[in-house]
């Protein structure tokens, strides 16, 4: 037998050889789209099947018009409507949404989505799998495939009596209820926040009276008051930052970043990122310094996604040796 304790002993820089060779971006003209039995269209972002070294799954789907994915069910997931509008039923149950609404599907749920508008939907997707696959949970169930919607179809689901289901948390948020946190009122936030992954944060990150590192959050699934119950996956927040402005130099463990509009560069680990609209970019984390810079003329905007192996167990408990870090302020005062 090999000796396991030396073995041990390089896991960690084995681990930082994969990581210095692993993908960290990707741009929309170099995604490959595939049909699947869930999606007329899909494509992956952030997947150790292209080269990641991630703890997730991140990809991009589309539904045509007239037309619905398949119905299946899996581990939790987190989804964010890029554009269209439609509804997706979850155990049975109907619940609307448009442009800007985030989702969240159960662990187990059975679920489908439908394209209700006259354009093609685009859906952000993020889930766990490889946690589960290790853990030996990954059961993914195909009931249907996806398909063009008959007349009549969709006058048989029954509409959620609220966006809250009782046990599961919060379903959908859409856009317009979503809570929206200013720079001066960041640190505030993140202290009345409270819990074990927000006190593990940067002291910095947490203080009231001292602006935030982004212009505004919009605010989805970390924020307490929208009352999401996701243990698996997060998208957390849509990150905005002023045309000229930057934020502030900061570390923590693995977070993905999908670019909603604008354009500019982050510095990740000393290595210049450029992004635009559809650019995907991945913190690969621990302690992995990074800013973002925003060079163009609207306000950039940044999904950003973690997963609860970093939120629900890891950061909270190794802090002393990946402890989350804030180097420099922002340009918001």
């Amino acid at each position: 037998m090999a000796n396991f304790y030396d073995e041990w002993l390089r896991y960690w820089d084995i681990e930082q050889e994969e990581r210095a060779t692993a993908r960290k971006c990707i741009n929309e003209e170099d995604l490959e789209w595939i049909r699947t039995k869930q999606d007329f269209r899909a494509a992956l972002l952030c997947a150790r099947e292209i080269g990641s070294i991630t703890s997730g799954v991140t990809m991009l789907a589309e539904i045509p018009r007239a037309c619905h994915t398949g119905k299946h069910s899996h581990g939790e997931e987190a989804i964010y409507i890029v554009q269209g509008q439609g509804f997706s039923v979850v155990d049975d149950l109907r619940y609307d949404w448009e442009t800007g609404s985030c989702l969240f599907m159960p662990f187990g749920s059975v679920h489908q989505h439908f394209n209700m508008g006259e354009d093609t939907v685009r859906y952000f997707s993020v889930t766990a799998l490889p946690l589960e696959r290790f853990a030996g949970l990954a059961k993914v169930m195909q009931y249907q495939e996806a398909g063009e919607t008959a007349i009549g179809e969709t006058e048989k689901f029954k509409m959620a009596e609220a966006e809250i289901h009782p046990e599961y948390g919060r379903i959908v948020l859409r856009a317009k209820d979503a809570p929206i946190v200013s720079a001066k009122e960041q640190g505030a936030f993140r202290a009345k926040a409270g819990g074990e992954f927000f006190n593990s944060m940067a002291k910095e990150m947490r203080t009231a009276g001292i602006a935030g590192h982004r212009s505004r959050e919009i605010q989805l699934m970390w924020d307490p008051r929208n009352k999401f119950k996701a243990r698996e996956v997060e998208i957390t927040a849509v990150l905005c930052d002023e045309p000229g402005m930057h934020s502030g130099k900061h570390a923590h463990m693995e977070a993905v970043l999908y670019v909603l509009q604008g354009e500019g560069y982050s510095i990740v680990d000393g290595e210049r990122i450029p992004w635009k609209k559809g650019t995907c970019f991945h913190v690969q984390g621990p302690q992995t310094v990074h800013e973002h810079f925003n060079t163009g003329n609207i306000e950039a905007q940044q999904l950003r996604i973690h997963f609860g192996l970093r939120a629900n167990y890891f950061q909270p408990i190794t802090k002393r040796v990946f402890p989350y870090q804030y180097y420099e302020y922002s340009s918001y005062k």
